[in-house]
């Protein structure tokens, strides 16, 4: 590809870059100078994978909770846990910023710039592979990523169907999967090649392959495996298309294949040492139903048929490689969704469909579109104004996605972006009282009561510091038991009542039911076969948790000693509790909310 080729690429990387950005611009128009440096978060999982990775630029070793605030140490070794196995995007993020001085939030700002911008540049690079025109590959690269959300059924088309989640531009997760979704289609367009050069280099061009494959396998769970699906499935079609050709392909996807179980075997280590805790967190299920009505399924289908249909009319060379690339890329999604027929495990099948799997069906569509449109001997003239007719759709219904919920945007930039600054405030006491001295220890960290649980998962990006409980606490390393006794102390804290914990537990989407039943219980897209909470189950959780609070004793109160307390000012916290075991300070308000320190009573 010329570079005269690229620059109308990066036109249409520069637009959905911009459709990208939107969030973070109206952050700042909303904030103006009042801005406390906070990023739009586009998904709520943003703020435990920006916590980890300001640990990281913070010194903190590979094997560190920032949410606990335990780190790995000689005398108290931490298991591995989802983000220290997958620490590539975090390091790729961390390294630089630690260089540059940058915090965890800022970073997130920047990856919010550079992964649509080059992710765009991945799909235009391998469209322009299979397509050979470049034009159609800008256009292509830009449908995919602006009808990411439609072909997964999320979007506005969700909110219709369910109303559980809004998501918009998914792949935009930072950083998982947004730092390693460009190399999912430079893999794949590695491989391209290496079946399409000569052995010599086409052997140069696996081993790339192979390398961008150990990446992803250190990145993502969902990216690998479904490189891993795909390939296989390009394989499988491959061979049934070429079968005398088998010595002369077998080159290139077992030089790939090779490198991956290089990979796979440090991989398998590390996951051998995982936390206990990890496994359900993953929400790892049994099952061997089959899966075959997700979007990216339906679509994929949709490509297969239109792939025999144009071969049985003459207008396909389904032996093409490019009509294998568009079939494989059409079948990796029902070998995705459906292995569990076979392994009898599924764990959390809805990542495959917001975070990859519907860009991969998608850019089958474009192929088989194209090669339909074309005909078989490529010789009708493609007509560019249709072309860029779709583009325009494809950005207009990403902007209608991006901005429908403003309003939603601006309350969220504005709560956000207050509770940064509470966050930073209780950081620098810290600092100032001496608790923290310097940023590798003490091990574990101090602990912060915080009421708001919004505000307790955005606190570790802040401040190094750790909370006493926070929602997503099913996920980290916790010993047993660890997780429901600092559940139900910050019940006890917070003055809830056990009616008001009923109350609380019997309402949808609701933060103390996920704690008390599991994410997999409240949010339905967690779970294979979702089991509703039964009234006996809220019934039971209450009459523990009453038996808690009549046998709170001292002993209890030591075990997780607090340092700080973050309350709202118009909360009506009832701290009558605290106030027992703890001597609070007078209190310092810091924006909509009120820090307090705090020392067990003698």
């Amino acid at each position: 590809m010329g570079g005269t080729n690229w620059k109308l690429a990066v036109w249409g990387a520069l637009a959905v870059t911009l459709l990208s950005l939107y969030p973070q611009l109206l952050m700042w128009g909303v904030r103006g100078r009042e801005w406390n440096g906070a990023y739009a978060a586009v998904h709520g999982d943003e703020w435990v994978y920006s916590s980890y990775v300001q640990a990281l630029i913070d010194g903190r070793p590979r094997l560190n909770d920032p949410y606990t605030g335990r780190d790995d140490t000689p005398d108290q070794p931490q298991p591995e846990s989802l983000f220290s196995i997958q620490f590539v995007p975090a390091y790729l993020i961390a390294m630089p910023a630690r260089l540059l001085g940058l915090s965890s939030s800022t970073a997130f700002i920047a990856v919010g710039i550079l992964v649509p911008f080059f992710s765009c540049l991945a799909i235009f690079w391998l469209l322009a592979n299979l397509t050979q025109d470049h034009r159609l590959a800008t256009a292509g690269s830009v449908m995919v990523l602006c009808f990411g959300a439609l072909a997964a059924g999320t979007g506005i088309i969700h909110v219709f169907s369910s109303g559980f989640q809004y998501v918009f531009l998914p792949f935009l997760r930072r950083f998982d999967p947004a730092v390693p979704f460009p190399l999912f289609f430079v893999f794949c367009t590695f491989v391209w090649k290496s079946l399409r050069t000569e052995r010599g280099a086409a052997l140069g061009w696996a081993v790339c392959a192979g390398l961008i494959l150990g990446m992803l396998i250190f990145s993502y769970f969902f990216l690998w495996t479904s490189a891993l699906a795909w390939l296989a499935c390009l394989a499988f079609v491959w061979f049934v298309a070429h079968p005398k050709q088998l010595r002369r392909y077998a080159g290139s996807f077992g030089t790939i294949l090779l490198l991956a179980i290089a990979a796979l075997v440090p991989y398998a280590i590390l996951l051998s040492r995982r936390s206990l805790t990890m496994d359900s967190g993953q929400k790892l299920t049994v099952s061997h139903a089959p899966d075959l009505l997700r979007t990216p399924e339906l679509l994929g289908f949709g490509v297969l048929a239109l792939i025999v249909v144009g071969a049985l009319r003459g207008r396909i060379n389904w032996r093409a490689p490019e009509s294998l690339f568009a079939a494989s890329f059409a079948l990796m999604p029902f070998v995705v969704f459906n292995q569990q027929v076979i392994t009898g495990y599924s764990l959390q099948p809805f990542h495959y469909e917001s975070f990859i799997a519907n860009y991969v069906a998608l850019v089958g569509a474009g192929v088989a579109g194209v090669m339909l449109w074309r005909g078989v001997e490529a010789g009708k003239p493609i007509r560019y104004r249709i072309a860029g007719r779709l583009v325009f759709v494809a950005i207009w219904w990403a902007a209608i996605e991006v901005l429908a919920p403003t309003k939603v945007m601006i309350r969220n930039s504005q709560f956000t972006d207050r509770a940064a600054a509470v966050c930073q405030r209780v950081g620098q006491l810290s600092v100032a009282d001496g608790v923290i001295v310097r940023t590798n220890e003490p091990n574990p960290r101090p602990l912060v009561l915080v009421t708001d649980n919004k505000v307790s998962l955005m606190l570790p990006t802040f401040a190094p510091l750790a909370v006493l409980w926070a929602s997503n606490f099913d996920f980290l390393n916790l010993e047993p038991g660890e997780s429901r006794e600092r559940f139900y102390e910050y019940l006890y804290y917070t003055g809830t009542d056990s009616d008001h914990l009923k109350t609380e537990l019997g309402q949808p989407m609701n933060d103390l039911a996920v704690a008390a039943f599991g994410h997999e219980r409240v949010i339905p897209d967690l779970a294979v076969s979702p089991k509703p909470i039964t009234s006996e189950e809220i019934a039971r959780e209450v009459a523990n948790y009453q038996t808690y609070v009549a046998s709170f004793t001292r002993e209890r109160a030591s075990q997780y000693v607090l340092s700080y307390v973050i309350v709202p000012v118009e909360g009506g916290v009832n701290l009558s509790n605290l106030d027992g075991w703890y001597q609070r300070d007078r209190g310092e308000r810091v924006g909509d909310y009120t820090v307090y320190r705090v020392q067990l009573r003698p």
